[in-house]
């Protein structure tokens, strides 16, 4: 509750004071009793004539002394004791503390650094005499707001002029320190004049840019401060002119790359007010032993008011380890708005560590020779062959010959990747087939699952034996019908039908350009078999179909490559072993295919490898005050779940300092070796989450780029017309912060005396009172009967 709390300075007085009659019947009664008391003196003088000359004197006076007796209490003589307190009067001071506020409090020109918004609020509020005059009459209330109206964050008593205020200073810095990520202006004041509601709150002063994002507009605000009397006074911060801003809105890389692998960064610039001007894009690697960044490429883009242009830089990896890019962005001769976004940084994770794979084949095919070579080859992997038709004594091009399939969850966990090329499953068991489903759930695995026509349909058939291969594909197979042997049916090889997914995606480009690469696939001329399928998965990304009219089945098309997030790990389905004839183009092409093809479904274990902790975020960025929620897995050396219920770690904030307490994360009550919990964002910068490997000294980490939200910065100029609907009509005014020593004139006192308590007391309601009225009568009697009169 906002409310303004008043002040009482308590005073008691004491006064006499009468009933005078006001009603006609009051007179009435008056009147009476003169009519009574003027025939009672005429009646003395008749009746007692005869009398010695003072009785009826006497008579008449005991007869009236006693009617002016009722006629006092008729009057109600009292005193009245009061106690009255003064309530003084009030005014609140409403500060901004959004984002927004960390911008220029001017105009931006070349060759000058202004101050900001929040430190202009800070003038106002430590240097300029208006806290100061307005104390002199009113109590002053200091409010902050950004997404909401906040608790009263100071208050200010008055003082009287001649006075000097003996209250410690306040840090204003730390009172209105912007971190909000959005602005309900309109809602905020809404606010504190519904809960305030004081009779002596003379007027609202808000200190503001007036740019709100978010809630209702400025009416409602200015039509609850002109319904109760409020003055509205609106202070306004920031420039008018329109900004110029150039700004790297989105770096997109990868975060593990291999070794001597080529890669991409991908910066996305937008700007505003600064059309057809060119904007230089720097690229700045900082490596494992480089204590500065170093400027390694720059790129020049045209920039178009508020669309997107793209800087795109091509890198390969040479060292292992972990390296922070950063794209910086700068138009020549142009005065900024603001200069915090003109940078971004991300870090890429370069491991030379090689991709343990497995290969399994149901036989000899082309595919698995070739793609099995390519692979070999490959120095980022390390391949051991499973070729099921095998005997001992032959020869396959690998690293390791095996006869069977890994007879443990450790063997089988070693590895990082699992290439099935038409296998039969039936020499798997049931129990292996659960170990490939937890690999790739729980520990990032990678499988690829080629399906061809000798061992593959017997999925189709036996669906009880193959539980979990169902569940890790991402496509429903379909029964093989009779004709699929038929090769009189598969004389013409089917171009590929790319869907949008894989058109844009990057595994699939096999040139050096992404326009390369879509000339060297619509050159290629197909597959002559694509393996039926009856559904695609919910959450399954197709890339290609097979394009052949008459193998379209209940869900259309066949899929001929797709593939899908499970758990921690990911698979990708190949409907068609006939990819090797893309060697007929280029060989090249051929092997860029399949290491990306590894390289895809190895990236749930690219970095981490076999290790036994790892720490999960649903994304790299998040906003500024967001809560970021934290997801680790953690297992024994057995790959087991740990017996504690809880596990803690800990976050280093961008100063290098952690967050005290540290998070302590919750065990999953589905998932035995996770654990959840969230921690809350208060600065931007990166922050680092490490986790202590249970039992050993090894840590598993990860970072996530805090961002200040954009919509704080979608205007990034003065909203004047908002301000000024806010104070029309109610007796305030727009100023700017120069202008401010005028408000305290503006701001008539607004203190009320009111009552505390009050006591009366009735001075005839006292027993001689009754006394003396008795014996006035009683003696008029008595004499009556004495000198024998009727």
């Amino acid at each position: 509750m906002h409310s303004l709390l008043a002040q009482v300075a308590p005073e008691t007085s004491t006064s006499f004071e009468i009933d005078w009659p006001y009603a006609p019947g009051e007179w009435a009664l008056f009147v009476t009793f003169l009519l009574i008391a003027g025939v009672g003196v005429w009646l003395y003088r008749k009746d007692a004539r005869y009398l010695p000359r003072g009785w009826p004197i006497i008579l008449a006076a005991l007869r009236v002394a006693a009617l002016a007796g009722l006629a006092a209490i008729l009057l109600n003589p009292h005193t009245r004791t009061q106690t009255t307190g003064t309530r003084p009067s009030e005014v609140a001071i409403l500060v901004d503390t959004s984002t927004s506020m960390q911008q220029p409090a001017d105009d931006v020109t070349p060759g000058t650094v202004g101050p900001t918004r929040a430190e202009r609020v800070r003038e106002v509020l430590a240097q300029s005499p208006l806290v100061s005059e307005l104390r002199k009459s009113h109590v002053v209330d200091v409010f902050t707001f950004d997404s909401d109206l906040k608790p009263q964050a100071q208050r200010l008593e008055q003082f009287k002029e001649g006075e000097t205020a003996n209250d410690k200073p306040v840090d204003w810095s730390k009172v209105i320190e912007p971190q909000g990520n959005s602005t309900r202006l309109a809602d905020s004041i809404d606010k504190l004049l519904a809960e305030s509601r004081s009779r002596t709150l003379a007027g609202v002063v808000v200190l503001s840019d007036g740019a709100s994002n978010a809630g209702r507009d400025m009416r409602p605000a200015n039509e609850r401060a002109r319904a109760q009397g409020v003055r509205m006074f609106a202070v306004g911060l920031g420039g008018t002119k329109p900004p110029i801003n150039v700004a790297i809105q989105k770096v997109i890389l990868p975060t593990d790359v291999q070794k001597g692998d080529p890669f991409e960064i991908t910066g996305l610039l937008q700007g505003i007010n600064v059309g057809g001007k060119s904007a230089t894009v720097e690229l700045l690697e900082k490596g494992p032993n480089n204590p500065q960044p170093n400027v390694i490429d720059t790129k020049t883009v045209i920039l178009a008011d508020g669309e997107l242009a793209e800087s795109k830089f091509e890198l390969r990896s040479s060292e292992a380890g972990n390296y922070e890019y950063t794209l910086r962005a700068k138009v020549a001769d142009v005065a900024e708005t603001r200069e915090d976004d003109n940078l971004q940084s991300r870090t890429v994770n370069v491991f030379d560590r090689p991709l343990k794979t497995l290969i399994v084949a149901g036989g000899p095919m082309r595919e698995y020779v070739f793609s099995r070579n390519v692979l070999n080859r490959n120095r980022g992997m390390s391949v051991d062959v499973w070729l099921q038709t095998g005997e001992a004594g032959i020869s396959q091009e690998a690293n390791q010959l095996l006869f069977k399939f890994p007879e443990s969850r450790e063997e089988l966990f070693a590895y990082d990747i699992l290439l099935a090329y038409d296998a039969d499953w039936s020499k798997i068991s049931l129990e292996q087939q659960k170990w490939i489903e937890e690999w790739v759930s729980n520990e990032g695995g990678g499988m690829m699952f080629i399906a061809s026509d000798v061992f593959t349909p017997a999925l189709t058939v036996n669906r009880d034996s193959s539980g979990s291969l169902d569940k890790l594909l991402p496509v429903v197979l379909d029964q093989v019908m009779p004709a699929i042997g038929a090769r009189d049916r598969a004389a013409v090889a089917q171009p590929l039908t790319f869907t949008p997914e894989g058109k844009s995606a990057e595994f699939l480009q096999i040139a050096e350009t992404a326009e390369a690469s879509a000339e060297a696939w619509t050159t290629f001329p197909g597959v002559f078999r694509c393996f039926p399928t009856r559904a695609r998965k919910g959450g399954a990304t197709v890339y290609l179909e097979f394009s052949d009219p008459l193998s379209r089945g209940v869900d259309g098309a066949p899929v001929l490559l797709a593939g899908q997030r499970f758990g921690q790990g990911s698979v990708l389905y190949l409907g068609s072993p006939e990819f090797w004839r893309l060697r007929s183009l280029s060989e090249d092409y051929y092997e860029r295919l399949w290491t990306k093809f590894a390289r895809k479904v190895g990236e749930g274990r690219s970095k981490r490898g076999v290790q036994r902790a790892l720490v999960i975020l649903e994304g790299r960025e998040v906003e500024l005050g967001q809560t970021v929620p934290v997801r680790v897995r953690a297992v024994n050396s057995q790959f087991q779940a740990l017996s504690s219920d809880t596990i803690r770690i800990e976050v280093i904030d961008p100063r290098g300092r952690p967050l005290v307490p540290a998070p302590v994360l919750d065990r999953d009550r589905n998932r035995a070796t996770e654990y959840f919990g969230n921690f809350r964002v208060a600065m931007p910068g990166r922050y680092r989450i490490e986790l202590n490997v249970p039992d050993t000294n090894d840590k598993a980490t990860a970072e996530i780029d805090v961002l200040v939200p954009q919509r704080e910065f979608a205007s990034l100029t003065q909203d004047v017309v908002s301000l000024k609907t806010l104070v029309d009509g109610t007796g305030g005014g727009y100023f700017t912060p120069a202008e401010v020593s005028k408000l305290p004139a503006l701001m008539p006192s607004a203190a009320e005396e009111f009552i505390i308590d009050q006591r009366v007391r009735e001075l005839w309601d006292r027993a001689w009172m009754l006394y003396l009225l008795v014996g006035l009568l009683g003696l008029e009697w008595l004499l009556r009967k004495l000198l024998k009169l009727a």
